[in-house]
């Protein structure tokens, strides 16, 4: 009989909201530099998903559970023994277009709950090598559980499945005092509400300017819309070809890649907004925080805290440095203090107080009545140095991208992902705020903010 567990506040809000416009998955991808065998491809990702039983868990059919479920109250998973559909697809692709195409097609719904498993593996057969991409539904996996299971698949593939997993780094211990005190007086300005999710009385988050190539020139202050060309999502890439450092400053404590990818995301929005006529406003950037108890560092699951940074746009280049101090301090005391996944207002969703149904839709009210007031400006998540990536041949993989959603109205998230030192940026946006050439456009500007923090030899970046 399989086994029941309840879902979580985090998986609960992540079925409110998966929609058909915002399907609400994590995706991963590697390009192998070789090429694979589908059928053996296949039977890996089944005995990767055998040895998960997260990864290959269902809403639960039966019993109370069934009942509970049926009226929307709560739901939990249970995890059958055999998978109710094959995981597993393959399309070919001729050139980048040809991958784009196929991309968007996969990742345009997510994986339903009420089949096993919650997980789907596309092997898209190129010219010189093949690419494998994973999605997974958020309400049953994040980013570091999706890439625990693409490496488990590669080591099946290779036949090594009891080679032990890479750890996945484990939280943050809680840093002494020093650390945790914020920048000196001189950057006090930029000091905002340090890790808090927002409040009704709170300033609103700033948005992100929507442009489209329909739109008439200088004509960016028109909300997004929602007609059929703008639903799903986009996926803009970018790879640098070393891991981009802080130039040489007095800041303590040092800043991580983190904190560089963060501060250019800020500066990235402010500018983007000011050259639109738009104020660039408070900017607040939500950033999944691994939640994974110590020594569980391996557990699957949809496990991350979210935490906020807050800031505004510096004056000039020249206050750059005081932004990244400032970004730094915030998160230093985000990663020293434990706290709960997501908010008190998401939690008091997420309870079984009333049938899902009804809090699904208060959710969805809330979020066109309150979001431009409640919601954070955009979202960064980065799975870090990945010392151990999935290899499906004897070579490393030549690049690998990851990426989250991100529903409106902030509308776009940054994937961030380092792989045999090379650090790969996945920017995935809303139709409904930008089109392909509006979101390569912001790239650019984010590469040049990331140039302007970094220093000139490691800044350059690949497209």
């Amino acid at each position: 009989m399989p086994r029941l567990v309840p879902f979580g506040v985090a998986d609960q809000l992540s079925c409110y909201y998966d929609t058909p416009a915002e399907p609400n998955n994590v995706h991963i991808e590697v390009r192998t530099g070789c090429h694979l065998q589908e059928p053996r491809l296949r039977a890996a990702v089944l005995a990767a998903l055998a040895a998960q039983p997260r990864a290959r868990a269902r809403l639960a059919r039966r019993g109370r559970w069934r009942w509970r479920h049926a009226w929307r109250w709560r739901a939990a998973w249970e995890q059958p023994r055999q998978l109710d559909v094959d995981p597993v697809r393959s399309a070919i692709w001729a050139d980048e277009r040809d991958l784009a195409r196929e991309r968007d097609q996969f990742l345009a719904a997510s994986p339903p709950l009420a089949t096993s498993p919650p997980v789907r593996v596309l092997l898209a057969v190129g010219p010189d090598e093949d690419c494998v991409i994973l999605q997974a539904h958020h309400a049953a996996l994040d980013g570091i559980s999706c890439l625990d299971l693409l490496r488990s698949i590669s080591r099946h593939y290779l036949g090594t499945p009891g080679v032990p997993e890479q750890p996945v780094p484990a939280p943050a211990r809680p840093a002494d005092r020093a650390s945790q005190r914020a920048p000196g007086t001189g950057h006090g300005r930029w000091r905002r509400a340090v890790t808090g999710r927002a409040s009704l009385l709170s300033m609103p988050a700033a948005r992100i300017a929507a442009q489209h190539a329909a739109d008439p020139p200088g004509d960016s202050s028109a909300p997004a819309g929602a007609g059929p060309s703008q639903s799903g999502y986009g996926v803009e890439m970018m790879s640098y070809q070393g891991v981009p450092a802080a130039q040489r400053s007095g800041i303590a404590p040092r800043p991580t890649v983190n904190d560089l990818l963060i501060t250019a995301l800020i500066v990235a929005i402010g500018h983007w907004n000011v050259a639109r006529l738009r104020p660039p406003g408070r900017i607040r950037i939500t950033v999944p925080i691994n939640a994974r108890a110590a020594g569980h560092d391996a557990a699957t699951g949809n496990l991350s805290r979210l935490s906020t940074v807050t800031a505004l746009l510096p004056a000039s280049r020249a206050d750059l440095a005081g932004l990244l101090a400032d970004v730094t301090a915030q998160t230093q005391q985000a990663k020293g203090h434990a706290g709960p996944q997501v908010g008190l207002a998401s939690r008091a969703l997420a309870a079984p107080w009333c049938p899902a149904a009804a809090r699904r839709l208060m959710l969805r009210a809330a979020l066109r009545l309150l979001g431009p007031r409640i919601c954070d400006t955009s979202l960064l998540s980065n799975l870090g140095i990945v010392a151990d990536p999935p290899r499906f041949g004897p070579t490393a993989p030549t690049s690998m991208w990851f990426s989250t959603s991100a529903h409106m109205p902030r509308g776009l998230s940054v994937g961030a992902i380092t792989v045999e030192g090379r650090l790969h940026l996945c920017f995935r946006y809303r139709r409904a705020l930008f089109d392909d050439e509006a979101a390569a456009q912001f790239a650019e500007r984010y590469a040049t903010a990331l140039a302007d923090l970094t220093a000139p030899a490691r800044s350059g970046y690949l497209r």
